[in-house]
């Protein structure tokens, strides 16, 4: 009996390995403050330009360059419009994190909007906190601590 072309097929598909893996993945933006607040009645305008690097402390990532920027209002009672990007990497080799702040002191929520170079169809989710100044060399930085999960297609 000869196998057919149908059962060739699926045992090519079964024993293939996926294109991609959903990967776990922990990082430290660091950057110094670069940020402004504008004072209204009710609420307070928010925007920043904090240009950085951020460290690997788990996942399929290098550490390099990053560059969060983002703006909007935040209300007395926690409510806001506070949201931006994030480009890690540099070169041709770099993914773009679309951020929103957490509503009433919650942690940020995230999502990978866009890759470029070994980045390329790269997508993930997850959530950020972002800490108290810390010192580096003397300098005061601040820590956004990043945790969720990547897929990066193998190109």
């Amino acid at each position: 009996m000869k196998p057919s072309v149908f059962n060739i097929a699926l045992v090519g598909f079964l024993t293939a390995s996926p294109a991609f893996a959903e990967e776990r993945i922990e990082i430290n933006n660091i950057y110094p403050l670069n940020q402004e607040y504008f004072q209204l009645s009710d609420s307070v305008y928010f925007m920043q330009d904090n240009r950085g690097y951020f460290e690997v402390v788990e996942g399929p990532l290098e550490e390099g360059p990053a560059r969060c920027v983002g703006g909007g209002f935040g209300a007395q009672n926690g409510e806001n419009s506070i949201q931006g990007v994030c480009v890690f990497g540099e070169g041709e080799d770099t993914f773009t994190m679309r951020w929103k702040a957490g509503e009433q002191g919650k942690a940020n929520d995230w999502s990978i909007v866009g890759g470029t170079g070994k980045f390329d169809g790269m997508t993930g989710q997850g959530i950020a906190t972002t800490g108290a100044e810390i010192m580096y060399k003397a300098m005061p930085l601040r820590q956004s601590h990043i945790t969720g999960t990547v897929n990066i297609p193998k190109n």
